[in-house]
């Protein structure tokens, strides 16, 4: 978390890909209101591979009490000490170099807490919402749990925003201006885009996901989630077979879902996080996964269309008598105890 100490306050400022130091409110990225201080003072860049500071003032900047060259780039070293617009001013101290980061900032404690691709909030044991990257149109979103849709459920978020959950609040730092660092040949692929292709076991006890999209092939481990994610396939491919309307297909009530899979609200919504994010975990930062589950009022579907299921070697068919999968309530599996 490349950062600088500030001379008066305990908490480090932490730097942007591109951060800027002036007078000028609004406007400069850290702010310094002596009146020999330029509106843009200085500019302090990540060049990936290492910082580079650089003077754009009247008045000057110095880097160990060396004035530096107006507009010409100098890279700064750890421990570095900077004053801008007089050398008697007060020192910055340079604290960390590292790689620009996306942080969430404790507004208690001032801790920083580097931010995943997929973030639960408050924490992975107990998440009420999601703080994730969406990389087909660049924007992070925050999503509280909720069956329900409703304007208040998902909202764009920026950088400096406030975000509260439970009895938390932080301030969300994008110091990473590339929002994330995607393969081009991952970019701007929604999970809809992969086949979703499970392996199930005789008794069910476990369900493995494979996430195939051309040479390309993912394999999730079994974890609990997946059961919630087989049965909304089943329902999917049953409307499929039965030539139901893309936009009514896989379409399952809420209360239904609960209530043939033994578990509460509560549980569903943090198995649909909790899948979202081992998705996004092992493709970091390269697919949308929002789209994993789409919800509307009461109602849940899974969003993929591409779905296989194999019981061993044998791929899974409806029931002829019935023309619907056999239910199974979901088992209770070892690795639910472990965090997805």
């Amino acid at each position: 978390m490349a950062c600088l100490q500030h001379p008066d306050r305990d908490q480090p400022v932490y730097l942007l890909a591109h951060h800027t130091v002036g007078r000028r409110q609004g406007v400069a990225d850290t702010r310094i209101t002596l009146p020999e201080i330029s509106g843009i003072h200085a500019a302090i860049q990540w060049t990936g591979s290492h910082w580079i500071i650089r003077d754009v003032s009247r008045n000057g900047t110095w880097v160990n009490g060396q004035q530096l060259i107006p507009a010409k780039n100098q890279q700064l070293q750890l421990g570095d000490k900077i004053t801008f617009g007089r050398a008697t001013n007060p020192e910055w101290k340079v604290e960390n170099l590292d790689p620009p980061e996306n942080l969430l900032i404790d507004l208690e404690t001032g801790e920083a807490t580097t931010l995943e691709s997929y973030h639960l909030l408050p924490d992975e044991h107990d998440p009420i919402a999601s703080l994730h990257f969406n990389p087909t149109n660049g924007v992070w979103i925050y999503e509280f749990l909720d069956c329900e849709e409703n304007s208040d459920n998902a909202k764009v978020v920026s950088h400096g925003a406030r975000v509260d959950c439970a009895r938390n609040s932080w301030q969300l730092f994008l110091g990473n201006s590339q929002g994330t660092t995607t393969e081009l040949s991952l970019k701007n692929l929604c999970i809809a885009d992969f086949r979703l292709r499970y392996t199930v076991s005789h008794h069910e006890e476990h369900v493995q996901l494979q996430l195939v999209k051309d040479d390309m092939k993912q394999d999730l481990p079994a974890r609990s989630h997946n059961y919630l994610l087989l049965y909304l396939a089943r329902a999917r491919i049953s409307d499929i077979k039965r030539g139901v309307d893309p936009a009514d297909q896989g379409w399952v009530a809420v209360d239904l879902a609960t209530r043939e899979l033994g578990i509460t609200i509560n549980h569903l919504n943090t198995q649909i996080f909790r899948a979202r994010k081992q998705i996004a975990d092992s493709l970091p930062d390269a697919i949308d996964t929002s789209q994993l589950v789409e919800r509307r009022a009461y109602e849940m579907r899974l969003g993929c269309t591409q779905l296989d299921i194999f019981k061993g070697s044998q791929r899974e068919e409806l029931e002829a008598s019935t023309g619907e999968y056999p239910l199974v309530k979901e088992p209770a599996q070892e690795s639910d105890l472990t965090p997805a």
